[in-house]
């Protein structure tokens, strides 16, 4: 009996032993297991940074690019027959506003949970018309962002601003006009965006922002169009109030983003130490010229500052919206023109608003190409460079290891160790850039390892993505292509 006993006690002790290890064994051996590797083949390769392309393969081994080369043998891998076409690092946008589809009153109609279901919807779009990578830059999508850059919903990877940061009546105050003095509006209250006055506050509302994931700030330095109280030529912050949110950057390692269109906000912005200067589609020389010399960047809205603001505006824009944006029309030829004079560091954001302008991003980056003056136009080769090569140089320098989820390998180029961003086009954009404004030119997408779409086998192979098919809207996109999440 008790020989029998002490049976069942070894039994037990050996079944717990067991229960324990086992999980811990399985982890290692899957561990063990090699990762996935993806050849991408009969493609010729536009890196991000060259003038011209190289007809090589291109092994992806888990979510980097292994290596670039000529007839790579890999015989575990999957492979992709690019038809011919061209291969491209994955679009970057910075200047998305996933959360504030509508325009900055819509939040005012829709609660939080609306606008994060547009957001989402936004997100898909995007990636699947080829855009890896967005900067959000006004709007709460701090959480968007967590979940996305987790994987647990798709979309492109971001960097994200979270809620803007301006000075009551300034071009983040997106209240009623019946508001009380520091009325928290519903905008305000899901963080949507921040009024604040007076140093204390701007620092409090900058590092509330990076204390929640923010990767970076952005500071509404001057009036803008798509808002009801501010003058374009609003002059305040104050000084003390720009140097308040540079400061609360520098303390996180990472920079400040400015909405401003004039030379006094520019200027203010650049003592400040500012790096990233949105708009400005009524400065001169005399801030673009210190702009040049400083170093710093500029974001360029070419389809949002030249053909939505000469006459192709949103059907939610005022009559003193549109006033301020036929002004700004005005002054947007002579500052593209300088910008390029200076040799201006610039790259590309399309300043949509959320889901209904998901195919205006893609518009936004054929622009400089396809729709300026021909004495301001840009080449294909240089439109490319502005959503792919020259953000992703932009995002590596200047959001540092405590900030920066994706410091670990390169964006916006086809390199060794880069990330695995990359796209398949039917074509050569890098020569005519027009032909990404065709869906059906985008043969592949690849973010971060995994394929989404994926047009270069039939319908009938297990590996086949197609697009996204748009419900609920009607984007008069003719013809209206077949969308599917087919498999």
């Amino acid at each position: 009996m008790r020989n029998k006993k002490r049976f069942y006690k070894i039994l037990t002790i050996a079944a717990l032993v067991v229960a324990i290890a086992l999980p811990q064994l399985q982890a290692q051996e899957k561990k063990k297991e090699p990762p996935t590797q993806v050849l991408i083949t009969n493609v010729n390769v536009w890196d991000g940074t060259s003038d011209t392309t190289k007809k090589v393969d291109v092994l992806v081994e888990g979510n980097k690019i292994k290596l670039i080369g000529g007839k790579i043998g890999a015989p575990r891998a999957i492979v992709i027959d690019g038809q011919g076409g061209t291969l491209t690092p994955g679009l970057i946008d910075m200047h998305q506003h996933l959360m504030l589809n509508g325009g900055t009153a819509a939040g005012n109609n829709w609660d939080a949970y609306v606008q994060g279901a547009h957001a989402t919807r936004a997100a898909q779009y995007l990636l699947m018309q080829g855009f890896t990578t967005i900067r959000d830059i006004a709007g709460n999508s701090i959480g968007i962002k967590r979940a996305i850059n987790q994987g647990i919903l798709p979309g492109p990877r971001v960097y994200t601003s979270g809620p803007p940061i301006g000075p009551t009546g300034g071009h983040s105050d997106w209240g009623s006009r019946v508001a009380a003095p520091g009325e928290r509006n519903y905008q305000i209250k899901v963080q949507n965006t921040h009024v604040v006055d007076g140093r204390a506050e701007w620092l409090r509302a900058g590092r509330w922002n990076l204390r929640n994931g923010a990767d970076f700030l952005k500071v509404m330095a001057g009036g803008g169009v798509a808002s009801e109280f501010d003058p374009l030529h609003l002059q305040s912050p104050s000084p003390e109030e720009m140097e308040a949110a540079v400061q609360a950057a520098k303390e996180y390692g990472t920079y400040v983003a400015i909405h401003a269109y004039t030379d006094d906000a520019y200027l203010k912005s650049l003592k400040a130490g500012v790096i990233s200067f949105e708009h400005g589609f009524l400065t001169t020389e005399k801030s673009i010229k210190p702009l040049a010399e400083s170093g710093a960047w500029w974001s360029f809205q070419p389809f949002g500052g030249y053909t939505t603001l000469c006459g192709a505006y949103p059907d939610w824009y005022t009559d003193g919206m549109k006033a301020k944006g036929k002004m700004v029309c005005e002054g947007v030829k002579t500052t593209i023109g300088l910008m390029k004079k200076y040799k201006v560091k610039t790259f590309n954001g399309s300043d949509m608003f959320g889901w209904d302008n998901w195919h205006n991003a893609l518009k936004n980056v054929a622009t400089p190409t396809t729709d300026l003056p021909d004495d301001l136009k840009y080449t294909s080769l240089e439109s490319m460079k502005m959503s792919t090569s020259l953000p992703g140089q932009f995002l590596r320098e200047n959001v540092n290891l405590n900030r920066n989820d994706f410091i670990e390998a390169k964006l916006g180029v086809i390199e060794e160790g880069a990330w695995a961003d990359i796209l398949i086009w039917k074509g050569d954009p890098t020569k005519d850039i027009s032909l990404i404004l065709k869906e059906d030119n985008l043969l592949f997408v690849m973010k971060d390892g995994k394929a989404y779409k994926n047009l270069t086998v039939p319908r009938s192979d297990p590996s086949y993505r197609g697009n996204l098919r748009p419900s609920g809207h009607d984007f008069s996109l003719p013809p209206a292509v077949g969308h599917s999440w087919s498999m």
